[in-house]
């Protein structure tokens, strides 16, 4: 019986999901190798940096070769660094940081290189099954899966290391040789029209490939839709780095905490599995409903009951999960195969720029002028920037039309 491409991608994503050792790899470096907190954030900074400077080549070589070599490349280093974690339980004390420096660091270069490669790759495949305008809702339903085994994985992962604080890390090593399968029972997709590769240079493909950017500078809804992916996301992910601490603070302990954001993931899956619905919606009615949400958003933070707080938080949560299929399917409609996996790379490498860049800023407001009036700021920016951009997209399809 012959597995379509979606559920491929589903069983994709949950393999790829299996992060057992997502919320204890603090617990392993302090607890079990007795490295410092100082030294598993400079173990994190590595990560952070690696995968940063690795999205661009990463999705380059995605299009310049095949998304499935690439992508196998990823697993199979993904697959290495935590068994290299655990490697230095045995090793000397001199050559642990050193070690861990390498996985740490390895581990950010896998996740660049699957980021873009992967999404072209199943992407192309939903295509040739005919399945295209349904990628909205599949994304949606990906975005469902990946919550749920997430927020699973975390949870068996915390038990696992209590039996043994190596587990963790194996098993996750092992769940990823399923992707592996998945990725290397699928065929690439790719399409080349009316291009001669036999006589282009990589210099020149190289140059094609790259030239997707130039073009999105000239096309001002898809540059929208960029823009406001990357700011939605930094935005997100600064704040809800950031917030536990504020909700620890309104006297939720650590587990309450956790559930918290346990429920936050389900809850924008299921947001998530039904946004496709969004993509016949006009324009004009999409910005209605995200500036909708944020406002309400704020409504909620902004009053004195803790439970609602909470609420209003979750409601700024979904934004991203609402605009995320809908952006996405866009996009994808949009770029050609040949800059696929570098354009959504270069989605990933703006989102990481812009998030290094918002951190400080968002932690310095919270610190000045307290989490509620930052939460208030954004809310209120991010709504002006949407209308901003709207009415610009409005106009330049007017002239368009006028012409």
């Amino acid at each position: 019986m012959k597995i379509n491409n979606t559920i491929k991608y589903y069983l994709y994503t949950t393999f790829t999901n299996l992060r057992l050792s997502r919320i204890i790899s603090i617990l392993f470096v302090v607890q079990v190798l007795k490295l410092s907190l100082v030294q598993f954030a400079l173990l994190e900074s590595i990560f952070m940096f690696a995968q940063f400077f690795s999205e661009i080549p990463s999705g380059v070589l995605g299009d310049l070769f095949k998304n499935k070599t690439v992508v196998l490349t990823g697993l199979a280093v993904l697959i290495t660094t935590p068994l290299l974690t655990v490697m230095a339980m045995f090793c000397p004390k001199n050559i642990i940081f050193p070690l861990l420096a390498v996985s740490f660091a390895l581990e950010g270069v896998g996740n660049a290189l699957l980021s873009g490669a992967d999404e072209a790759f199943f992407y192309e495949g939903i295509r040739e099954d005919g399945d295209e305008q349904l990628y909205g809702k599949i994304r949606g339903n990906r975005q469902l899966i990946g919550s749920i085994v997430l927020g699973v994985a975390t949870a068996v992962g915390g038990y696992l290391f209590t039996q043994n604080d190596k587990f963790p890390y194996l098993f996750q090593s092992l769940f990823l040789l399923g992707a592996v399968a998945v990725i290397a029972l699928t065929k690439e997709s790719k399409k080349f029209e009316n291009v001669d590769h036999e006589h282009e240079t990589y210099t020149d493909m190289l140059k094609s490939i790259l030239s997707v950017f130039r073009d999105m500078i000239h096309s001002s809804d898809i540059l929208f839709l960029f823009v406001i992916m990357i700011i939605v996301t930094a935005v997100e992910n600064a704040i809800f780095m950031l917030l536990p601490n504020y909700i620890s603070k309104l006297g939720f302990d650590a587990s309450a905490n956790g559930s918290v954001f346990m429920i936050y993931s389900f809850a924008g899956g299921l947001v998530a599995a039904q946004s496709y619905r969004l993509v016949k919606m006009k324009f004009s009615s999409l910005t209605v409903l995200i500036i909708a949400v944020l406002l309400a958003a704020t409504g909620l933070e902004v009053q004195g009951s803790k439970y609602l707080f909470l609420l209003g938080a979750g409601l700024l949560y979904i934004v991203l999960d609402i605009l995320d299929p809908v952006v996405m399917q866009m996009l994808n409609l949009w770029v050609s195969d040949k800059s696929r996996a570098t354009f959504i790379s270069g989605l990933s490498f703006s989102t990481s720029l812009a998030t290094m860049i918002i951190n400080p800023v968002i932690g310095a407001v919270i610190q000045k002028y307290g989490t509620i009036n930052m939460l208030i700021a954004v809310s209120l920016i991010t709504v002006m920037m949407i209308v901003t951009a709207y009415l610009l997209i409005m106009r330049t399809n007017k002239n368009q039309n006028e012409k």
